[in-house]
């Protein structure tokens, strides 16, 4: 875990959601105080997140659901808010409605984020119809919603084998089709797996916009982690410098990369998506973690510390 002396060297710090504070489900363990002890240790503290749910739901749910203290974090950024705040400032107009193809989650209360996320946009259209949008949004990895239809509800489009299993069988016409007219796609989620509460792996829509530009040529603007301005985004808000905030993550590609990019420092959690990886009996191994690092891209996602959980830790 952390400890005192990794504490006091920096002024702010910048955290991970998944992985790092909770499973998508409930706090990981000793979570909750570490960031308590962050916070009476007057550190400024950030969410910096690959979620397409706006920075304002992030937090609350973190305080409401995830039993974070209110208050905890000064600031939030996220994917989905990043790529709004682009589509008000870049894309949308007043005059002119854009119609936009999306992909997104499925159930009942992922239809309430989506809605909110849809008004965040400015002046929208949903259509299912590759052939008449003048752009794709990839905000989730379950179905392609749909038009409205007769009896008031929406249409959706399921993106079957796709989110648990990574299977692109009904994925790839959709792709084929956006590529064919060149209709730029935007990522409002650019992660491309997590782990859930269940030690499951969902794919998440990253995976869209990979396979887009891989495999159809596709253009894709990207909103959050390893981009640096996000990180830059956070440490600017909390009024601190980068090379005084230090980022925590679970994903090297994600977050050590970017928090490198950024020239910010960086903590390394092995529990989160690659555990599997650098892991022994509960515990980071320092041989694995070398071996893992130099694998997937040497310097550039090698973090400044390396820890079991984001919890406390004596030195």
């Amino acid at each position: 875990g952390l400890t005192p002396s990794i504490v006091s060297r920096y002024s702010a710090f910048v955290l991970d959601q998944y992985g790092v504070l909770h499973d998508g489900a409930k706090p990981l363990p000793g979570a909750v105080e570490c960031v308590a002890h962050l916070k009476a240790s007057n550190k400024k503290l950030a969410i910096l997140s690959n979620t397409s749910a706006a920075p304002e739901a992030a937090l609350e749910r973190l305080y409401s659901t995830l039993g974070f203290a209110p208050g905890s974090f000064d600031v939030a950024v996220t994917s989905g808010g990043e790529c709004s705040k682009h589509f008000r400032e870049k894309i949308s107009t007043p005059d002119k409605v854009t119609k936009v193809l999306l992909f997104t989650w499925s159930g009942e209360e992922a239809k309430i984020k989506t809605s909110s996320f849809l008004s965040s946009l400015g002046n929208v259209e949903i259509t299912a119809n590759p052939a008449e949008c003048d752009v794709a949004v990839a905000h989730g990895s379950d179905l392609v919603l749909g038009d409205i239809d007769d009896l008031g509800g929406e249409v959706e489009h399921p993106l079957t084998g796709l989110r648990w299993n990574c299977e692109y069988g009904a994925l790839d016409p959709w792709l084929r089709e956006l590529s064919s007219r060149a209709v730029p796609m935007y990522s409002a989620n650019p992660d491309l797996k997590v782990v859930t509460s269940n030690n499951d792996i969902n794919y998440m829509p990253g995976v869209i916009c990979k396979r887009y530009e891989s495999e159809f040529d596709g253009a894709v603007t990207y909103f959050g982690k390893p981009h640096k301005e996000h990180f830059l985004a956070c440490s600017e808000a909390l009024g601190v410098a980068a090379d005084q905030t230090c980022h925590v993550g679970d994903s090297l590609h994600h977050d050590i990369l970017g928090a490198n990019d950024a020239g910010m420092s960086s903590i390394f959690v092995g529990s989160g998506i690659h555990r599997d990886e650098c892991m022994v009996e509960g515990k980071v191994d320092e041989n694995m973690l070398g071996l893992m690092i130099q694998r997937e891209g040497g310097d550039s996602v090698a973090p400044t510390h390396a820890v079991q959980l984001f919890k406390m830790h004596e030195d």
